[in-house]
């Protein structure tokens, strides 16, 4: 680039004098030197350059050691050969040893092959300046993310696309009670809860952005972010941030107890209110005219007041563990008793079909009957209420891993995806299903599988339809000796 320094040393006045006439007129700025030792003397008074033409054959000291002691200095400086015929070999030899970027015969044919040659020179020298400062700032930016990732609070751990584990900071290794976990594998060295949450995640969720909340050994609860994470090779690993919400999730119980109590206490004169109107709605058309049309509009706004208020109050016992009794349940029993009910009542009348893969056998899993039906039930009817008549339901079940997966799967319109971060919150109403919901579905249940100890997933979906499945741990299963129930919903919604 023109503008910037170059020395010419030669020990022939004429030929000197013509290269650095002719760099010159090319813009750069052009310093000169007889001879070797000449030539470290400009270096050092009016240095740096970046690009130094030298001869070879020069008195004094040669070009071959002149390049050597430029390069104890400045290992940035372009160095290009002009040599004869005669000390080709030396040229090459400079290039190869002592750095040197190119080399030009004496004498030169077109003299505009030297700055040709200075031009490459200089532009090597800046990729290798400007190489060498994006290496510093990424040298700096690593130091800083391993001091963040050292010191903060939160448990990272992450490994490659073999599951060998990468990274361990400080906060991980103590809430798992371990000194190092660099270069093992994540299956020796995590919790089976946690294990069981990445074989799913790596499964059924796609791989997708996954938050999960999970209750810890100690009493804490862990909100959990899974997310891939792009290696240098260009392969796939995955990270796992672990965050201590506790003090969160107390904050959210307790609003949701006063929530609940005051429920409770206008819960019998809403009953009232309800039958009173219930009672006006009854009576005939020519007595009540227009009042009888807005007194049906009443009683259905109240009656979903009350069914929202009988969600609540469920949800929240649900949570707080209330009369949960575990038993060995028979999957296989349950599905069929809730498909033949279903099937022959609200489905019937909606005109939709219940579609059982058939299945043979499946291990018993633990958990609370009543709850497990109020779960199933619950997917079933928000299916139905985002179906159409002649429509079908798809539920399916089989056994993965010391688990049992159960999905239910309809025909309705793509859950929007500014709603699928959402889906599971407690006032999330979903636009595609009808509006009669209480909006509290999916939330409870998200509640009964953080009981049963499982796990519950919005499948990957496409242009129409919704998936969800939901992971149930087995009788037997060495996870449910200590297991954290785990709920997880994926940053895009694919998972829950």
């Amino acid at each position: 680039m023109p503008g910037e320094r170059v020395l010419v040393v030669d020990d022939s006045d004429a030929f000197r004098n013509l290269m650095a006439t002719h760099l010159q007129r090319r813009g750069y700025g052009v310093e000169v030197a007889v001879d070797g030792l000449d030539a470290i003397q400009v270096l050092k008074t009016k240095g740096p350059f970046a690009v130094m033409v030298t001869d070879l054959m020069m008195p004094n000291l040669s070009g071959l050691d002149l390049i050597r002691e430029v390069r104890k200095s400045d290992e940035h400086l372009q160095i290009v050969v002009i040599t004869a015929a005669a000390t080709l070999e030396t040229a090459i030899s400079a290039m190869r040893a002592e750095g040197a970027f190119d080399y030009l015969l004496k004498p030169l044919e077109v003299i505009g092959e030297l700055s040709v040659a200075v031009e490459r020179a200089a532009a090597h020298r800046r990729l290798k300046l400007e190489r060498e400062e994006l290496r510093a700032k990424l040298a700096t930016e690593a130091n800083r993310l391993i001091a963040i990732v050292a010191r903060t609070g939160d448990a990272i751990i992450a490994a490659d696309d073999v599951n060998k584990l990468t990274v361990i900071n400080p906060a991980a290794l103590r809430l798992l009670g371990k000194d190092n976990l660099i270069g093992e594998p994540a299956l020796t060295g995590l919790p089976s809860a946690l294990l069981t949450l990445l074989e799913n995640w790596q499964t059924v969720g796609g791989k997708q952005p996954t938050t999960i909340e999970m209750p810890w050994a100690d009493g804490t609860i862990q909100m959990v972010t899974l997310n891939t994470l792009l290696q240098s090779d260009g392969k796939d690993g995955w990270v796992m941030i672990l965050r201590d919400v506790t003090h969160l999730k107390r904050l959210d119980d307790m609003k949701m107890r006063l929530l609940t109590d005051a429920a409770a206490k206008i819960r019998f004169p809403l009953a009232q209110a309800v039958i009173a109107l219930a009672e006006l709605s009854d009576l005939p058309e020519t007595k009540m005219g227009r009042v009888g049309e807005l007194t049906q509009r009443l009683v259905r706004l109240w009656d979903r007041i009350w069914q929202w208020m009988e969600g609540l109050l469920a949800l929240v016992q649900i949570e707080a563990g209330v009369n949960i009794r575990l038993a060995d349940v028979d999957l296989v029993a349950t599905l069929d008793e809730m498909s033949k009910t279903l099937s022959a009542g609200p489905l019937h009348e909606k005109g939709l079909k219940l579609a059982v893969e058939p299945v043979a056998q499946l291990p018993k899993v633990r958990a609370d009957p009543d709850l497990l039906r109020q779960l199933l039930n619950g997917l079933i009817v928000r299916a139905a209420a985002r179906s159409t008549s002649g429509d079908s339901i798809h539920l399916t079940a089989r056994e993965h891993n010391q688990q049992v997966w159960v999905e239910v799967a309809d025909h309705g319109p793509a859950v929007a995806e500014a709603d699928l971060p959402h889906i599971f919150e407690r006032s999330f109403v979903d636009t595609g299903a009808n509006p009669e919901g209480t909006g509290l579905e999916l939330a409870l249940v998200k509640a009964i599988i953080e009981r049963l100890g499982g796990q519950v997933w919005v499948a990957q979906q496409g242009r129409a339809g919704s998936a969800i499945t939901v992971c149930l741990p087995t009788v037997g299963a060495e996870s449910n000796l200590a297991r954290e129930p785990l709920v997880a919903l994926n940053g895009d919604g694919t998972g829950a």
